[in-house]
């Protein structure tokens, strides 16, 4: 199956890095959007239902913290699943409730994120292929 269908929303203020991750999941055949900050990543969800999004944690304007706690209130828990990339990979199972499905640990390796996405895809009874 190609992932054409399955869009990505990849929150991260690092530009490069945020470039990097879109570059690899459009290879795999993902339709990226992305988003510099969380209260960017809010405005996309006005418009589009990504499958899955990446989000880094520590952001300017509004951090991952902030985002996922706006978001569940914004979709009263409708979850998009999430993986989370941060330097800090030893999170609270309390994020579970956010619909983290799991963290990577920056820097990461490009087959660990894509896993990742996989992963979470499948979780949720979408299946990703290679």
């Amino acid at each position: 199956m190609i992932n054409s269908e399955r869009v990505v929303l990849v929150v991260e203020d690092d530009e490069s890095i945020r470039n990097v991750i879109a570059d690899v999941l459009e290879e795999r055949g993902f339709r990226v959007q992305g988003a510099a900050n969380g209260a960017e990543a809010l405005a996309r969800l006005d418009t589009t239902r990504p499958d899955v999004m990446v989000l880094d944690l520590l952001m300017p304007v509004m951090h991952g913290w902030d985002f996922m706690e706006a978001y569940a209130e914004k979709t009263g828990g409708n979850r998009i699943p999430i993986v989370v990339v941060s330097v800090n990979p030893a999170l609270p199972r309390s994020f579970n409730h956010f619909g983290v499905r799991t963290v990577v640990a920056k820097p990461f390796d490009v087959d660990d994120l894509l896993n990742a996405v996989d992963e979470a895809l499948a979780a949720t009874g979408s299946e990703a292929t290679r």
